[in-house]
Order: structure tokens, then C-alpha cells, then sequence
């Protein structure tokens, strides 16, 4: 069984994606927030963004029954699916034809390049 809850946050990260997951820790995050976080117990899933209203300032979030929603000083916090984002481009490929359209003059390409713009990281 799922729930979905909203999610009032003061800022939302500009990476953020529907379809990220979504955690939080346990313990306040005005205590010293590296070392609850690296302890794995401290850290629990929530769920997946399902919403985001960037203009409102909060998120929407599918989570499970079994799971407690974050409270108040909770620290919240997102991953993304690593099979959606990868940082190379494979499997992608281009085909260009070049052709001179001037029958009478004679032509010559000195250099072709390309740019790319991955499009996340």
C-alpha cells in the first residue's frame, strides 16, 4: 500500500526530477548531520517524487504505509535513478552527408567537428 504526501520544503534543488527517490534522516539536522548520516540506520527511503511545484515550494512524494513520513527537523534529502542519468552518451549516433550543390566549381572540406551537451549529470 502506498500513500502520497506534500512535502513543504524551503528550497527545491534545481536537479531535482519526478521519479527521484526520496530520504530523509531521523535525527535533527541541526545536530551534526555527517556523522547521523553516515550511520545507515539513521537514513530512511521514503518514496519517489511525483510531483514537483517549484513556484510553491513543495514536492510531492508516493510513499509506503510502512514508512513514517519525515518530521519537522528532519533532514531531507534525494538520489537519482542511475539508469535514467548516466554521464556518457552511448549508444547515440549521427550521419551527415555533405554535398556540393555548385556543379561548376570545385570544392574542398579542410575540417568537420561537432558539439555535444549532455543532457543531465
Amino acid at each position: 500500500m502506498a500513500y502520497v504526501l506534500q512535502l513543504q520544503l524551503n528550497n527545491i534543488n534545481d536537479s531535482l526530477q519526478i521519479g527521484d527517490s526520496v530520504y530523509y534522516s531521523t535525527t535533527s539536522a541541526r545536530k551534526n548531520l555527517l556523522t547521523n548520516l553516515n550511520n545507515i540506520n539513521n537514513i530512511v527511503k521514503f518514496g519517489a517524487v511525483t510531483a514537483i511545484n517549484a513556484s510553491e515550494n513543495y514536492i510531492q512524494v508516493e510513499g509506503s504505509l510502512n514508512v513514517d513520513p519525515p518530521q519537522r527537523d528532519n533532514y531531507i534529502f534525494f538520489s537519482k535513478d542511475s539508469r535514467a542519468n548516466v554521464s556518457s552518451a552511448k549508444g547515440y549516433y549521427a550521419e551527415v552527408k555533405i554535398k556540393n550543390d555548385d556543379n561548376k566549381n570545385y570544392s574542398e572540406i579542410f575540417q568537420v567537428s561537432m558539439g555535444i551537451d549532455p543532457s543531465s549529470k
